[in-house]
């Protein structure tokens, strides 16, 4: 007990900026198809499984996370001068939660847990230990609401897989654990009570939203935790709380952290790309008039000299898959290519006179944007 206590790390890190770091293979983990359907196969044969046994396996690799940030000193009971103080700024703690993706310490969470950090510890839970790690920033997103953070530790760490968000779907049962009010590791279950919410701006955040709402409690100290569906992977990032209605909760779809780690990793931030067209949502009458027998958006304005226009969009196209996965509407479409790296060859499946053809369009910054070199980073996805 005296060794384990002992290696309890209690000290907060000073953020530090991002440096070149070094990863062995890819940025996270992923079930292979043959577990895959084996699990599906054994959910189907015997109903939902026990969540005991897939919450045991999560949660060591769910961590809570403490931030020391600038903010309003609190002011002492009694001060007899508090118009003098109230002027001044000093330290408050935040709380959020996080999850492991890489066993060398990659952690993800929100960005809005860590963008006023001055110094961030993250603590892990196993088997009723506790283990405190000084973190620093690798990157972060604010339109995307994404952080990645990095410890570093000389032993791997328990990592979380990753799912696939398109396969969720309304009504499947859903698992988040968290740091609500600071009561860490809390788990709650729910059920998806709908995707795409593209409307949704949590705390008046402006950004590129498109939220799973789910019935799972989440609480302030919930942000950056994961939210599981019933094989143990990642299918979101707990985000937001509707705090006039209970039973209202919001997470970031995986898919679109999946866009954004690796240029986290690689340049710190996200370089926006840019196609060069003017989308909105087809009517129903007008889907039935074109005979779209798919989800689509269309495009009523091409850009000169645009990637959209080189690659031979016109406008009255219908977009129907970018980059091989269906387009679900135009907020889906507008993040899907601003969290695609610039640079990135993509493929367009339009429809256009009836018939669905395949287009390739190479993405460019948003004009204004400077991409940065690459870090050099082994292993990083491209």
């Amino acid at each position: 007990m005296a060794a384990h206590v002992a290696a309890v790390l209690l000290a907060f890190a000073r953020v530090a900026a991002p440096t070149i770091e070094s990863f062995d293979g890819p940025l996270w983990t992923e079930r292979s198809t043959t577990e895959l359907a084996e699990a599906r196969a054994s959910s189907a044969r015997d109903g939902m499984p026990a969540l005991t046994e897939l919450v045991k396996n999560a949660r060591p690799a769910v961590v809570s996370i403490a931030v020391e940030e600038v903010g309003r000193q609190p002011m002492l009971h009694g001060d007899p001068f508090p118009d003098f103080f109230d002027g001044f700024s000093g330290p408050s703690e935040g709380l959020g939660a996080g999850f492991v993706i890489h066993p060398s310490g990659l952690i993800v969470t929100n960005a809005h847990v860590v963008e006023r950090a001055q110094r961030i510890k993250v603590t892990l839970e196993d088997q009723g230990f506790s283990h405190t790690l000084e973190a620093r920033i690798l990157g972060t997103d604010s339109e995307t609401d994404l952080a990645l953070l990095k410890v570093d530790t000389d032993h791997p760490l328990p990592v979380l897989p990753l799912g696939d968000s398109d396969e969720v779907e309304i009504a499947d049962w859903v698992v988040a654990i968290g740091n609500p009010f600071g009561l860490s590791q809390t788990v709650t279950v729910g059920i998806v009570s709908h995707k795409g919410r593209t409307d949704v701006t949590p705390q008046g955040r402006q950004g590129y939203f498109d939220f799973i709402q789910t019935d799972a409690s989440i609480n302030p100290g919930n942000s950056g935790g994961p939210l599981l569906n019933l094989h143990g992977e990642v299918v979101g990032i707990n985000n937001a709380v509707n705090a006039s209605g209970q039973g209202i909760g919001f997470a970031v779809p995986i898919n679109m952290a999946k866009k954004v780690i690796p240029q986290l990793a690689r340049h710190g931030k996200v370089m926006r790309s840019w196609l060069g067209i003017s989308i909105e949502d087809p009517t129903l009458e007008l889907a039935n008039q074109l005979g779209l027998r798919e989800p689509g958006v269309l495009v009523t304005a091409v850009t000169p000299d645009s990637p959209a226009e080189q690659a031979g969009l016109r406008a009255g196209d219908v977009i129907v898959r970018f980059d091989g996965r269906p387009v679900r509407g135009a907020g889906a479409l507008r993040w899907e290519v601003a969290c695609t790296e610039a640079g990135s060859r993509v493929s367009l499946h339009v429809m256009r006179n009836g018939k669905v053809i395949r287009l390739e369009a190479v993405l460019r910054p948003v004009p204004g944007e400077q991409t940065p070199p690459p870090r050099k980073r082994p292993g990083v996805p491209t």
